[in-house]
């Protein structure tokens, strides 16, 4: 079980990467069209655990173009500030990396 959290881990870190590096281009060409349109999205997680919770919170803040401003964790929401309005897949695609990793 070990092991396959572990794996878990590994891709959650890499796709962390690959997302940080993809915002980097999209918040770089919204500031130089000026396309920013600020919006607060309230995100249902599937997530339970505060820790898990926290993992998924910090890894939208460390990309650019969104920061989470508040996690309920009884009512399993985040409220997320973005750059843009977003579907529910491009603010948290990290929630199944999450979820593998540190469990629901």
């Amino acid at each position: 079980m070990r092991a396959i959290g572990a794996i878990w881990g590994i891709r959650f870190w890499l796709r962390l990467i690959r997302e940080i590096m993809g915002s980097v281009i999209d918040v770089s060409k919204r500031c130089w069209n000026g396309d920013i349109d600020p919006y607060i999205h309230i995100v249902d997680t599937v997530l339970e655990k505060p820790l898990s919770q926290t993992m998924l919170a910090n890894s939208i803040t460390y990309t650019p173009g969104t920061v989470s401003i508040d996690i309920d964790v009884q009512g399993k929401k985040i409220y997320v500030g973005t750059i843009a309005p977003r579907g529910r897949g491009a603010v948290i695609p990290m929630e199944p990396h999450v979820e593998g990793w540190l469990g629901k």
